[in-house]
């Protein structure tokens, strides 16, 4: 009996990690990258990572003929 509460209980923490940590991964995921109903966009996030990327690229890029 008490070999299947503790598994219960062990599922339930993992549940509850699950439902804690998912709405902070949706949220980050939406500030990177917001899907609209016809196309998508980089979110405020993403289009700070996607300007710096395309930065390093050009400092990169410059010096080679």
């Amino acid at each position: 009996m008490k070999i299947t509460r503790k598994k219960r209980g062990i599922l339930l923490e993992y549940v509850i990690l699950l439902c804690s940590i998912l709405p902070l991964v949706a949220a980050v995921s939406c500030s990177v990258y917001s899907l609209d109903f016809f196309s998508g966009d980089f979110g405020v996030l993403g289009k700070s990572v996607v300007y710096l990327y395309q930065r390093i690229v050009t400092v990169i890029s410059l010096p080679v003929p």
